[in-house]
């Protein structure tokens, strides 16, 4: 009789095709896979959320990360900074926080993004005590220090002026519907205006000395294009006659009379002119427009100084003596208009999305242009086109950034942290991708001629009329009393807060 095990035996029906040495087997290699899939998929939340661990390695730590990134703190933990800035930066400087995390472990930097003036608003507040601060320009950085010397009746600056770091660069420009903008060049080019464009198109057909006894107020608004164009344009004169075929000989060619582009009968259907600005009290484009229009109103281009700081003070004594002139001329030329929006990002898409019904042109930042050129490529064949103005004079932003000790808490090692993270945002890697990100590099090094990248928005889009080379004429800065004084004069003319 033969033998038979005490364990049975497990038939072959009973376990298909394969034995349980080959089951085993297969749950073997699906672990393994399992394994390396859960790994793969935590390293891809790792990098796309990267967080600076609580005790920093020190063995890992090499020589070239001390110079990047400092000294690792004695206890092991990363020093902690915050950096309020403009959110207009905000995909650049996110990029570059992540990337800076990546490399500087010792080194937490805490970034939150806000509108300038609700930025300051939110520091007056005491909501927000950040150890940099980034706004867009050094005039909003003015506009808060007079503001804390006076509501916090503070004798002490709020931060030193003269230690802020340019971090990046972008000018306040126009942007305005190309057949506008053909007016606009033809006009400049018959009489070139002498009160600055900033008087010339945001107030057009708007006495500097306007008569507002009995004006209702929805009357107080800019002039219509068909009046602002006709009487600077000489009528034209009629070529002399010359024989069939005959080439017209040179000083012919200047008398032939060419039709403007557009007719007078389109621009009299375009009704008023509308070049809208953001509201002064609620973003530093719209408060960097007042100041230009008052810069150009209380000081012509003939009377203005070549001097930065002679013109300063020329500036802040014409507007002393003009200032109720120019709250009248304030009040004819905007107390009439809708509230303008909040934001420089909100408007500019508001003028691709909208079209001509709403803006004919608006006050906008250059790198905010290239988001919507970018669309027109997609769109070329169906809309009409968009262009940039660049006015003479116009505000070169340059992104300063500064040090706010409020808490009394600007240890050395947080400068020595802060100033860490300022060097790797002015670094070149960085830099070029701010050009990427439609900014002017602050870093001299960095060219955007020489950035040879698909991503360069400013070689992408010269045919709209971007520009990069060329010098641009600025005002110089007022002091921030009397940047304080001139929104209450816009706020009182036009009756917004």
């Amino acid at each position: 009789m033969a033998s038979r095990s005490d364990k049975p035996s497990l038939a072959p029906s009973a376990m298909g095709p394969f034995g349980w040495r080959d089951t085993l087997g297969l749950l073997v290699v699906v672990g393994i896979l399992g394994a390396l899939g859960s790994g793969f998929v935590r390293d891809q939340l790792r990098m796309q959320h990267v967080e600076t661990p609580l005790i920093v390695d020190v063995k890992t730590t090499t020589g070239t990360q001390t110079d990047l990134c400092g000294p690792v703190t004695r206890d092991g933990r990363p020093e902690v900074i915050s950096m309020l800035y403009s959110n207009d930066k905000t995909a650049w400087i996110e990029e570059a926080a992540n990337r800076f995390a990546k490399l500087c472990p010792n080194i937490q930097v805490k970034i939150t993004a806000m509108g300038d003036i609700d930025s300051a608003n939110a520091i007056l507040a005491g909501e927000q005590a950040p150890t940099l601060w980034a706004p867009a320009d050094e005039l909003i950085l003015r506009y808060l220090d007079v503001r804390w010397r006076k509501e916090k009746g503070q004798g002490k600056p709020l931060f030193q002026t003269s230690e802020q770091t340019s971090i990046a660069r972008s000018p306040l420009v126009v942007l305005i519907w190309d057949d506008r903008r053909q007016v606009v060049e033809a006009v400049s080019k018959a009489r070139p205006p002498k009160t600055g464009p900033w008087v010339e198109l945001l107030c057009p057909v708007v006495p500097t000395n306007p008569t507002l006894a009995g004006m209702a107020i929805e009357d107080m608004v800019p002039g219509k294009w068909i009046d602002w164009y006709n009487p600077l344009v000489p009528l034209p004169t009629k070529a002399p006659a010359r024989k069939k075929d005959a080439e017209p000989k040179p000083e012919e060619e200047a008398l032939v009379y060419r039709a403007p582009f557009p007719t007078i009968a389109q621009m009299r259907s375009w009704g008023r002119m509308k070049f809208g600005h953001t509201s002064p009290t609620r973003s530093a484009s719209g408060l960097e427009a007042l100041y230009l229009m008052a810069f150009d109103y209380v000081l012509p281009p003939g009377e203005r100084q070549r001097s930065t700081e002679q013109g300063a003070l020329d500036f802040e004594r014409a507007f002393t003596e003009q200032k109720q002139a120019l709250g009248a001329w304030l009040r004819r030329c905007e107390a009439g208009l809708d509230p303008a929006p909040d934001s420089a990002h909100l408007l500019t898409d508001t003028i691709f999305n909208v079209g001509t019904s709403r803006y004919d042109a608006v006050v906008t930042y250059e790198h905010l242009t290239f988001d919507v050129f970018d669309r027109f490529d997609r769109f070329a064949s169906a809309m009409p086109g968009l262009r940039v103005l660049y006015p003479e004079p116009t505000i070169m932003n340059q992104h300063p950034v500064v040090f706010l000790d409020l808490e009394r808490n600007l240890t050395d090692a947080r400068k020595v942290a802060a100033r860490k993270w300022i060097d790797y945002l002015l670094s070149t890697e960085t830099q070029k991708a701010a050009i990427e990100h439609g900014f002017r590099p602050a870093s001299p090094s960095v060219s955007i001629r020489d950035h040879d990248s698909e991503k360069n928005a400013f070689l992408r889009f010269r045919r709209y009329g971007v520009t990069f080379d060329t010098v641009v004429n600025e005002p110089p800065r007022a002091d921030g009393e009397v940047v304080h004084e001139l929104v209450r004069l816009w706020q009182d003319a036009t009756g917004r807060n």
